[in-house]
């Protein structure tokens, strides 16, 4: 098994400056880090081979596209459908996250919303499938930090 490589000073900060802003220059990298843009183009790279940089996305405001509730659903699975109830839960765009837990349920569920009657459908929906036993839905009043990443 390959021993992954431990991330050095230049590597982190590069990430750093990526997660702040992924279209942040090589030009503008160099004038913060005082390294070249060779330099740079070949950490990035190299941290691309290896997975840690798996590509780069949008970050969208939700409220401003007019999704304004948050919930987390607990859901109960009979346990040997549980991959399958929780895959197609993947097609669903309101569903954001999916983690599959240990514990009381199965799994918990990150959604948003754009009304209550569209949260109110959309666990109606989930409570009517074949080997959903249960769920437990919360909505989140306020965020203090939603990431799905580390921040280095």
């Amino acid at each position: 098994m390959k021993k992954e490589k431990a991330l050095d000073d230049i590597d982190k900060n590069i990430i750093r400056i990526l997660q702040n802003d992924a279209r942040t220059s090589y030009r503008e990298i160099q004038e913060r880090l005082g390294i070249s843009i060779g330099t740079i183009h070949n950490r990035i790279s190299k941290l691309r081979e290896s997975g840690v940089v798996q590509g780069y996305t949008l970050r969208l405001n939700n409220e401003k596209l007019g999704y304004k509730l948050t919930f987390l659903i607990r859901v109960n699975v009979d346990g040997k459908h549980t991959e399958e109830i929780l895959e197609d839960l993947t097609k669903i765009p309101e569903v954001c996250s999916i983690f599959h837990t240990t514990g009381e349920q199965s799994a918990a569920l990150i959604c948003r919303f754009i009304d209550s009657d569209s949260v109110h459908q959309f666990i109606r929906e989930l409570n009517q499938k074949e080997y959903v036993t249960r769920t437990n839905s919360n909505m989140v009043l306020k965020e203090y930090k939603n990431n799905s990443y580390v921040n280095i």
